[in-house]
């Protein structure tokens, strides 16, 4: 990434102001910077002349100074269009929302993609555990401070973007419309040269978190299962240390160390070699109202690495899966899986077959084509402006 020049009032107007709420100066990048990350990539390659305001909303006082930098170049810049990459939850500085309003009045296009609706569905956050009282006024008070950002949204923002069509029915924006995660088309990955090589043990991988309602138990008790009698299928599983340690407990058994590998990794670097070792990807997670509308990057990512993915059926995640026909769905319970893992270790052919659809997918769904349906939105607004 290459350093950010500091901001000045003698520079001309630039195609795009692109704001996100991560540190792009850092090395270590959470799953969470994924698609601000690749979204900044995809806008450069097409050669678009940008400004960028990073920086994590927890250190106030150095996103304060940058946010202020961008409102006093604004003074004598005109931007052709703004994209916003906002937080997990909501604002925690008045200034960033000072700045979206600075934005509209001078009528530069803005578009907004609204990335979770975790404060709608306090459920989810708790994890099938009892909420303290605490924990009840946080959730209180983010929802109140969420509900304000949707309000100034609906005022100044002119289309706002969704991971899904699904969860953009849950909103009415004037102007709104999915925009999916997207892949990266890796030189590295040989995504229909190799030959068919039939295992005598299949390897799954899961990359993501460690928690009920991201399908943990359901997916050891599937593998559990299918390895009974003799193990069939290893499962590569890597999730953050900290969730790991906090279900362990509960959700481990010794026996479970003849298939499964523990790992807490992130990043290309780190997971590459994990991704190399794989057959199938896997994401078996509970059927849930959130789960249905949300599309998690982690499946694009996956197609990115050529491999097909397994899912249980919730609704949007199937609907990327099938659609590009890289992979298969099966009903989200251990025994559904386990059926269907056992079906694909005796069907191996299958798998080298739907991986050859990864490469078309992933074409498709490149990063750079999500920017160019940005610009396109954008486009059409500044027209009517």
């Amino acid at each position: 990434m290459r350093n950010m020049k500091k901001f000045n009032t003698t520079e001309p107007d630039c195609d795009l102001l692109y704001i996100t709420f991560i540190d792009m100066e850092s090395n270590f990048h959470t799953g969470s910077s994924v698609r601000p990350l690749n979204m900044l990539k995809a806008f450069q390659e097409l050669g678009l002349t940008m400004k960028v305001l990073s920086g994590e909303k927890t250190k106030k006082k150095k996103r304060r100074k940058k946010i202020e930098e961008i409102i006093h170049w604004l003074d004598t810049n005109t931007p052709k269009f703004c994209y916003i990459e906002p937080p997990s939850g909501p604002f925690y500085d008045w200034k960033d929302l000072y700045l979206i309003k600075k934005l509209h009045i001078k009528k530069i296009p803005i578009g907004l993609f609204y990335r979770d609706a975790y404060w709608m569905f306090p459920e989810y956050g708790a994890d099938g555990k009892k909420v303290s009282f605490q924990k009840k006024i946080k959730l209180f008070i983010i929802k109140g401070m969420q509900q304000r950002d949707l309000r100034v949204f609906k005022r100044t923002c002119d289309h706002i973007f969704f991971p899904s069509d699904s969860m953009a029915d849950y909103f009415h924006f004037k102007s709104q419309s999915a925009l999916p995660p997207g892949c990266v088309i890796r030189k590295d990955i040989h995504y229909d040269s190799e030959e068919f090589v039939q295992k005598e043990t299949l390897t799954f991988i899961f990359v993501g978190g460690a928690a009920r309602n991201h399908g943990t138990f359901l997916t050891l008790e599937a593998f559990e299962k299918v390895n009974q009698n003799k193990v069939v299928a290893r499962l590569i599983y890597i999730c953050p240390r900290k969730q790991w340690d906090d279900i362990k407990n509960e959700a481990y058994k010794k026996e479970y160390l003849r298939w499964l590998s523990i790992y807490h990794v992130s990043g290309d670097e780190e997971l590459a070699s994990f991704y190399k070792k794989a057959d199938v990807a896997l994401l078996a997670a509970p059927n849930t109202e959130y789960r249905n509308f949300a599309v998690p990057v982690k499946i694009f990512e996956y197609i990115s690495y050529g491999k097909p993915v397994l899912v249980t059926n919730c609704y949007e995640t199937e609907k990327a899966v099938l659609e590009n026909q890289v992979g298969w769905s099966v009903p989200d319970n251990a025994s559904s899986v386990c059926r269907k893992i056992f079906f694909l270790y005796e069907n191996q052919k299958e798998i080298y077959e739907k991986r050859s659809f990864c490469k078309k997918a992933c074409m498709h769904n490149s990063w750079v084509n999500r920017a160019k349906e940005v610009l396109d939105v954008l486009s059409s607004k500044s027209a009517h402006l």
